[in-house]
Parts: C-alpha cells; structure tokens; sequence
C-alpha cells in the first residue's frame, strides 16, 4: 500500500470524527430539526461518512451561527 494513500485515508476518518462530534453536539442541543426525529438525523451523521455530515449542515445552516441556536422564529 501507498504510505500517501493511507495517510489520505486516515485524514479524512479524523476530520469526519471531528465533524460528527460537533454535529451531534450542535443535534443534542437544538429544539427541532428538519424531518422532526433527532435519532435519524444522527444515524446518517454517524454512518454515511463525512457525506451525512455535509447533509446536516446543508439542511441546517445556523450550526455555523451557535448564538442563533435555540430560538425559533416567530
């Protein structure tokens, strides 16, 4: 095996891990999402690599904006 290749392999494992942790926090601590139920929202983070991760944050832009966590709109 390729040293670069690996090394590309477990780069994109840790910045996968990294990303989830902070979306599950950000999932743990919002009120609603989008679909409703929480526990679908975290499989697909945790399961479909790094792709589930850019999902949430597609289909939840305010995790970039933390202060504006926990309101709703009126």
């Amino acid at each position: 095996m390729n040293p670069e290749w690996i090394l590309r392999v477990v780069l994109i494992g840790i910045t996968h891990w990294i990303l989830a942790g902070l979306l599950l926090q950000d999932l743990a601590y919002r009120q609603r999402v989008v679909g409703g139920k929480k526990w679908i929202w975290a499989l697909v983070i945790i399961l479909i690599t790094f792709l589930g991760s850019l999902l949430y944050l597609f289909f939840h832009p305010q995790v970039l904006y933390p202060e504006d966590r926990g309101r709703t709109k009126k």
